[in-house]
């Protein structure tokens, strides 16, 4: 199902991941999880690429899945979503895109400049949604459960 370059770019995402948990301190003992949430991340990311479904859409499923890994990890290890969150959404930054913008705008190719930043744009966009549902529906989730046990 997947090339070799895929088995690699899984690797990376995983790596990446670590490095960044690293980068900003997370407790040792949560650098897996972080590692594990931007490989699952990158994962869903492939899988939705292969189904036929654009970058956006691709972003916005492994942003959900990292929205759903770091309120898991959240509770089970019990620290704050956003420890597991920032590191696990890496991989899904539209870097290339964000390239592909600069290097038009630097060589005065405004087109090509516009198309791209709005691809960027878009997919960020499209992370934020994703990250951002999740965690409002644990949230209300949790508001429903606690004004359940008032009753």
């Amino acid at each position: 199902m997947f090339t070799v370059t895929e088995y690699i770019q899984l690797l990376m995402a995983f790596t990446g991941s670590m490095g960044f948990a690293v980068l900003f301190h997370i407790r040792r003992k949560s650098i897996p999880a972080a590692g594990i949430g931007g490989l699952a991340a990158w994962l869903v990311y492939l899988i939705v690429m292969h189904m036929g479904r654009g970058y956006m859409m691709a972003s916005f499923a492994g942003a959900i899945l990292c929205g759903l890994w770091s309120e898991f990890m959240a509770r089970r290890q019990k620290q704050p979503a956003t420890v597991f969150l920032i590191s696990s959404v890496i991989p899904l930054i539209p870097g290339n895109a964000l390239y592909q913008t600069m290097n038009s705008l630097v060589t005065g190719e405004l087109r090509d400049a516009w198309r791209w930043g709005v691809i960027t744009v878009m997919t960020m966009i499209f992370i934020a949604l994703g990250t951002s549902l999740t965690a409002a529906a644990f949230i209300t989730s949790g508001r429903i459960r606690r004004a359940e046990k008032k009753l």
